[in-house]
């Protein structure tokens, strides 16, 4: 019981930590649901706007919007398939690759200075820890 209520104490600022750490190195004007909408289609090349519209939370016409502005800007490539015309698939372009790698490696930085207190016993430990809590907390392993 204790542990549970850790890991729901202490998650959420974490994730926050972890967004405004993706957000500093996003592009002027890519708003967090934008930038949201790139990190889905890079872990789900192919995934559908209604898809995409379940991950933010948000309405199919929402995530129509964004997905919209996202082409617009040359981050991603919606493609309307063959076999349902109503379903568009989302993958990144190039340029939006290129921005959530970007972030992605900035995010890593940080976290990795936050961690450098930490002594190689103290890591070895987060990272069994990790890999202990990983299958039974992460649906489909992360």
């Amino acid at each position: 019981m204790a542990c549970a209520n850790r890991l729901i104490t202490l998650v959420p600022p974490w994730m926050r930590e972890i967004r405004a750490a993706m957000r500093d190195a996003a592009p002027e004007g890519l708003s967090v649901p934008l930038f949201r909408g790139l990190i889905f289609a890079r872990k789900q090349p192919g995934g559908s706007v209604t898809e995409l519209a379940a991950h933010l939370g948000v309405s199919v016409p929402t995530a129509s919007v964004a997905v919209d502005k996202l082409v617009a800007a040359g981050l991603l490539d919606s493609r309307t398939e063959a076999d349902n015309r109503r379903r568009r698939a989302l993958f990144l372009t190039p340029d939006g690759e290129r921005v959530v790698a970007d972030a992605l490696t900035h995010t890593n930085a940080v976290f990795e200075q936050r961690l450098t207190p930490l002594d190689t016993p103290a890591l070895q430990q987060v990272l069994a820890a990790l890999a202990v809590l990983e299958p039974l907390l992460v649906p489909g392993g992360g």
